[in-house]
């Protein structure tokens, strides 16, 4: 089975929403980074440009990825998103650290 990698950029007021949406689909874990950046909506308040986003990062098994992405976009839409991005890559390999074996499959 092949593990792909979600990784959405989201602005700031999406990620509890999104957590909760991601939950509630049977996500049972996600990584979260605060970062900054611009795009399709810059902060021309800011010199830089740059707004405050979060980027979220989970696992999935191939079979999920679409149910995945179409939560995601789903929960968007609903709380009114205005900027937003997501990426779908392939994972070579994935080590569970604790155990020192390759990941086969994800449960989400």
């Amino acid at each position: 089975m092949s593990i792909k990698r979600i990784s959405a950029i989201v602005p700031i007021d999406l990620l509890i929403p999104l957590e909760k949406h991601l939950r509630h689909c049977g996500v049972h874990g996600i990584t979260v980074e605060h970062v900054q950046g611009y795009g399709e909506h810059p902060n021309f308040f800011h010199r830089d440009l740059m707004q405050e986003n979060a980027r979220i990062l989970l696992y999935a098994d191939e079979a999920e990825v679409d149910g995945l992405v179409a939560a995601i976009v789903s929960c968007a839409h609903e709380c009114g998103a205005m900027a937003g991005i997501l990426a779908v890559d392939s994972v070579d390999r994935l080590v569970n650290l604790t155990k020192g074996a390759d990941v086969t499959s994800v449960s989400s």
